[in-house]
C-alpha cells in the first residue's frame, strides 16, 4: 500500500513537473526563442523565459533582489500576524456579545466592503512611505478575513456538545477550552491559507501606491521603462514567495490541529 502511494505520489510529481515544463517551452518559442523565429506573442510584452531566468540570476547576483524581497515579507508577515491575532481576538468578541455584534456589525460590513486598494493613497499619508502603511494595509485585509472565519467557527460550534460539556460539570472556562477553541481552530487555519496570499496582496499594493522598496515597488520602477524582463522576475519571485507561506501554513495547521481525523475522500 505504501509502495502504491509513493508511486502515485511521483506520478503526480512528474505530471506537474512536465505541465510546467511544457508551458515554459511553449511560452519561449512563441516568443521568438528556441530558434523557432516565431513572434505570435511580443517579448517586449511578455518577455521569455530565457530572459527572465537571466534577469533572475543577475539580479539575485548583484544583490538587486535581497533588500526589496525582506521589505516585502517583512510588510506581509506583520500584517499577517497582526490581522491574525486581532481578527481573532474581535471575532470572539463579537461571537460572545450579542449586544456589541448587533450595534457594530453595520460598520464592520460597511469597513469590509471598502476596496483596500483605495486604502493606500490615505494610508501613505498617514504613516508615509515607510513599511508602516504597508503593515497596515496587509492588515485591513487580513484582519476581516479571520474576523468572520472566527465568528462564524463560535456560531457554528454543535450545541449539543456544549450541553453535554455542561452536564457532565464542565465550567465556562472548560466549554471555551475544550469546545470553543478546537472548532474555532479549523475556520482559523482556513482563514490562514488564504491570509497569507492577502498579505502579500496588500504589502505589494501598498509598494505600487508609494514606497521607496520593495517588490512591488521593484516591479512599478520596471514597468515604468519597459523593462518586461525584470516585470516577470519579480512576479516570479512573489509566486514562490506567496507558495513558501502557504506551504508553512499547512505545516503549521497538521501540526497543531494533529487531533483533527484524517478527512475521507469521497
Amino acid at each position: 500500500m505504501m509502495g502504491k502511494t509513493k508511486r502515485e505520489d511521483l506520478m503526480v510529481l512528474a505530471g506537474r513537473v512536465a505541465v510546467i515544463g511544457l508551458s515554459l517551452l511553449v511560452w519561449e518559442g512563441l516568443a521568438g526563442g528556441l530558434g523557432s523565429g516565431l513572434r505570435v506573442i511580443d517579448p517586449v510584452l511578455f518577455s521569455r523565459p530565457s530572459l527572465v531566468a537571466r534577469d533572475l540570476y543577475v539580479g539575485f547576483a548583484r544583490g538587486e533582489f535581497q533588500g526589496d524581497l525582506i521589505f516585502t515579507v517583512e510588510a506581509a508577515l506583520a500584517g499577517l500576524a497582526l490581522g491574525m491575532t486581532t481578527g481573532i481576538m474581535v471575532g470572539l468578541l463579537f461571537a460572545y456579545s450579542k449586544w456589541l455584534s448587533r450595534l457594530l456589525d453595520p460598520l464592520m460590513v460597511a469597513f469590509n466592503s471598502l476596496p483596500r486598494p483605495a486604502l493606500g493613497p490615505v494610508l501613505v499619508l498617514v504613516f508615509g512611505l515607510g513599511i508602516t502603511s504597508k503593515i497596515v494595509l496587509s492588515w485591513s485585509i487580513v484582519f476581516f478575513v479571520v474576523f468572520y472565519n472566527t465568528y462564524i467557527g463560535v456560531l457554528s460550534v454543535d450545541p449539543d456538545l456544549i450541553k453535554v460539556t455542561r452536564v457532565m460539570g464542565g465550567s465556562k472556562t472548560h466549554i471555551f477550552r475544550h469546545v470553543i477553541v478546537p472548532s474555532v481552530f479549523s475556520w482559523v487555519f482556513a482563514a490562514l491559507r488564504v491570509s497569507v496570499a492577502f498579505a502579500l496582496v496588500g504589502a505589494v499594493v501598498g509598494e505600487f501606491v508609494g514606497s521607496t522598496k520593495g517588490l512591488g515597488y521593484e516591479m512599478e520602477a520596471a514597468r515604468g521603462v519597459l523593462n518586461s524582463d525584470r516585470v516577470y522576475a519579480v512576479l516570479f519571485i512573489l509566486m514562490m514567495v506567496g507558495v513558501v507561506l502557504t506551504e508553512a501554513s499547512k505545516l503549521v495547521e497538521t501540526r497543531l490541529l494533529r487531533w483533527r481525523p484524517p478527512s475521507v475522500a469521497l
